[in-house]
């Protein structure tokens, strides 16, 4: 497992997300150094081919009409049919698929694990561009091969700056305030909401590790959602009566404080069902790739010695009023908290250590695991 970065070139962790993290862009010359991509083009082209890969290609010029999107799942015919410039291939969750790509991501380990999307892989020919756009989440974009010229704009977006013929979020008129090119194992940071363009100016891949934008909605969302499930439909609001009240139609604003402290009583940092949903909301893994083994086995002594946590799942603990609970793929475990520190902390996984600080019921969790392929052989 790759250890995670503990500096971003000559800026340290701290100076950077005190000046950087969502706040502006910034390009860390050879964070990599002597890059090996572990996907070929080729390699990449033939995931997209796969039903359950998210992949699509835009081309800029040569479709037919500007910035023409295509989704996957690709075939040969697809292809065969592109121009030979200025068109792009993106698969996302590659890291997924692809274990061996699992480092890249690793190495952003200094942001919580729960907050990461996936790593997004891209191929472009010269000329090849997705556009002048912006997106809701922050992203380190790796220059893996050929180069790459950015150019962004930090200036507040304009919702009407859209191109008109096309579903793509591209905008119609852009001005670089900033300009940098990228060569292999070159690294640029984008926060949220800053305009930026991306052109190769030869056969070019980058490694985007994305993380995740949630929205004030869907978080309040799911978590009434959660709360409509779990929660005793036997507690209600109670009666709220004030002797001095004398218009019978007014919501007074002693009946909106009892709401208050009704909905606060869910927000309690001591109460187990916001960290107990929160877990299981950023853990939910809404991709395809974690396939149970055909085979169960029954004895935890039929594991491999060295254990691997699949790319594909999401693995993330919490402590909550001394109680520490396992999440995985949007399923809690209440376990030690020694265990879960093991498992989250490190892909690779020696069994041995997790057999001696497991309770038998934990083990019975390890063993599970396995089987649903969240839990693999190491590679």
């Amino acid at each position: 497992m790759t250890t995670p970065l503990n500096h971003l070139g000559s800026i340290s962790l701290e100076t950077f997300f005190a000046e950087y993290w969502q706040q502006k862009p910034i390009v860390f010359r050879q964070l990599f150094p002597n890059f090996v991509s572990p996907i070929s083009a080729d390699e990449l082209a033939g995931l997209s081919y796969e039903e359950e890969v998210n992949a699509r290609i835009v081309i800029e010029q040569g479709g037919r009409h500007p910035w023409e999107a295509i989704y996957g799942p690709m075939t040969d015919e697809t292809f065969a049919q592109l121009p030979q410039t200025h068109w792009s291939l993106l698969v996302n969750d590659v890291e997924k698929c692809v274990p061996e790509s699992a480092w890249i991501v690793d190495a952003f380990r200094f942001i919580p694990d729960w907050q990461l999307d996936d790593l997004m892989v891209s191929y472009a020919p010269e000329g090849g561009s997705v556009g002048p756009h912006f997106d809701l989440y922050d992203v380190f974009i790796v220059q893996g091969q050929g180069h790459r010229r950015w150019q962004v704009n930090t200036h507040p977006i304009n919702p009407d700056n859209q191109h008109p013929d096309t579903p793509l979020r591209i905008q119609a008129n852009f001005e670089a305030e900033h300009t940098w090119v990228l060569a292999p194992g070159d690294v640029i940071y984008i926060p949220p909401n800053v305009s930026h363009y991306g052109v190769a100016l030869d056969d070019c891949m980058s490694f985007s590790v994305g993380f995740k934008a949630i929205s004030h909605a869907d978080l309040a969302n799911d978590f009434m959602a959660f709360i409509t499930r779990e929660s005793a439909t036997q507690r209600m609001l109670p009666g709220i009566i004030s002797p001095q009240q004398t218009n019978p139609g007014e919501i007074t604003s002693e009946a909106i404080a009892s709401v208050r402290d009704t909905l606060k009583t869910y927000l309690d940092p001591k109460h187990p069902a916001l960290a107990h949903w929160f877990g299981r909301f950023v853990s939910e893994n809404k991709t395809p790739f974690v396939i149970p083994i055909d085979e169960p086995i029954q004895d935890i002594r039929a594991l491999n010695p060295m254990l691997t946590r699949n790319p594909a799942s999401h693995f993330a603990y919490t402590i909550s009023d001394g109680e520490c609970a396992l999440f995985i793929d949007g399923t809690c475990y209440p376990v030690s908290q020694a265990f879960a520190e093991l498992l989250c902390n490190t892909r690779t996984l020696v069994v041995k250590s997790l057999h001696n600080i497991a309770s038998n019921s934990e083990l019975d969790i390890l063993l599970a695991l396995f089987n649903a392929g969240q839990l693999i052989h190491e590679h």
